[in-house]
């Protein structure tokens, strides 16, 4: 097996050892899982989903390129403050971890597409429902959250 150059694979090894936990199964690159993952940020007293996510190779989704999830807490830019604040917090950690395995079955694109998506609307949905992923939107979201506080005002007002 030959060894993984990812400088931001390199990072997590060498300066979030103690930070940052990513499942070993997540990290065979050579042979990448296709499925639903889950960002969560531990402390001595709870766990608490802060993201959920679908990839055709989680691998890549947290390690490879300007919009992984690693690569923009390496350089600092990461959107999520629920992982940002973990970041700062001594006492907490962020763990990644596998959620559901997804293969592809290539009965049909479509379905194949959709029970991806399907199994990642149900984590959410799940940690939603304990209050927690609430950073989280789908990625087909129809309105913009503008729109969304001015709609909010007004039925509010009622």
């Amino acid at each position: 097996m030959k060894t993984n150059q990812n400088d931001t694979l390199k990072w997590l090894y060498n300066k979030m050892k103690d930070k940052i936990f990513v499942e070993e199964q997540i990290l065979d690159y050579e042979n990448p899982i296709r499925g639903v993952y889950g960002i969560f940020v531990t402390d001595d007293i709870e766990e608490r989903c802060v993201y959920v996510g679908r990839a055709t190779n989680i691998y890549n989704r947290i390690f490879c390129g300007a919009s992984a999830h690693l690569v923009k807490l390496r350089k600092e830019i990461c959107e999520n403050q629920k992982i940002n604040n973990a970041m700062k917090n001594k006492k907490e950690k962020i763990e990644i971890r596998v959620l559901a395995k997804i293969p592809c079955l290539y009965d049909n694109y479509n379905k194949d597409m959709q029970r991806l998506a399907s199994k990642e609307s149900y984590y959410i949905d799940y940690f939603q429902g304990l209050n927690q992923c609430l950073e989280q939107r789908p990625d087909g979201r129809n309105m913009e959250e503008k729109i969304w506080l001015i709609e909010y005002e007004r039925f509010h007002e009622v």
